[in-house]
């Protein structure tokens, strides 16, 4: 009895050590990459964004993710994402797609958002921007989408107004 508890004991350490350290190589893995990029190289997160953006109405642009932002690590609520955004041809003080990705899981959320119009006053565009993809848990739909409408304002109002040098 004792020998099938050790087993046990062992085969649960081995089955889970691997877990965070394999995880976190592979959030790691997609750092640094522009969206175009990561849909191009990295089947899974190609195959969780075209699921999670699957008969919403977007723009053509989104399908390729042509023009954006270098992918990093975010932390949501105690966990570790991917974040990567891309832009339409227009600009990023146009139209913005934010994505959310987790390895772990193989899921992607995001924000398709509009900025307001820095010089049309009243402009209610923002009201159209939306949701893709939350997960189902009511807490982490609630953290991730937080995030996003926090980093859609501080990255619109750092494109509005530039830093002077």
């Amino acid at each position: 009895m004792k020998k099938l508890a050790r087993c046990i004991c062992l085969a649960t350490a081995l089955a889970t050590a691997p877990l965070t350290p394999a995880f976190a190589a592979s959030l790691e893995s997609y750092v640094g990459q522009q969206p175009e990029a990561l849909l191009k190289s990295k089947a899974d997160f190609a195959k969780a964004y075209r699921s999670a953006v699957k008969g919403v109405d977007l723009p053509a642009w989104t399908k390729r993710l042509a023009a954006g932002k270098a992918s990093e690590v975010v932390v949501i609520d105690n966990s570790r994402y991917l974040l990567t955004s891309a832009c339409s041809s227009r600009g990023c003080l146009d139209e913005v797609l934010y994505v959310v990705f987790d390895p772990g899981s193989g899921l992607v959320s995001g924000f398709f958002y509009l900025p307001p119009a820095g010089d049309t006053p009243g402009d209610t565009r923002t009201a159209f921007s939306r949701w893709y993809g939350l997960p189902t848990d009511a807490g982490k739909a609630k953290a991730i989408s937080n995030f996003l409408i926090e980093r859609a304002a501080t990255d619109a109002q750092t494109l509005a107004n530039p830093p002077k040098k």
